[in-house]
């Protein structure tokens, strides 16, 4: 457990720093919830490494699993978690306009 509020803020973006995570974080946003398979399907890589990913993200409190079956599904736990990558891709935007602007000068 973090310590600081600072420190929690760098676990969870460590646990962010991966661009294979965040497309897992879309995925389940775009479909709320998700098995490793459908995950695989849906990045084109290996279960394994969306099971790897899928470990970070859970011993950060990211994502929750539930078990039905041979199935885990997998799910955001936290909806902030989703206003975070809205506010990432507003700070992409704003930063792709501003170079737009520079090379336009």
């Amino acid at each position: 457990m973090p310590e600081t509020l600072q420190d929690f803020k760098a676990e969870l973006f460590r646990a962010l720093a991966s661009p294979t995570r965040v497309r897992i974080l879309e995925a389940l946003r775009a479909d709320d919830t998700l098995t490793v398979s459908e995950l695989q399907q849906r990045l084109g890589t290996d279960a394994s490494n969306i099971s790897q990913h899928l470990a970070v993200l859970r011993s950060r409190s990211v994502v929750i699993g539930r078990r039905e079956g041979n199935n885990v599904w997998y799910a955001i736990a936290e909806p902030a978690i989703c206003e975070l990558l809205d506010a990432a891709r507003a700070i992409f935007e704003h930063q792709v306009a501003a170079n737009s602007r520079l090379l336009g000068e």
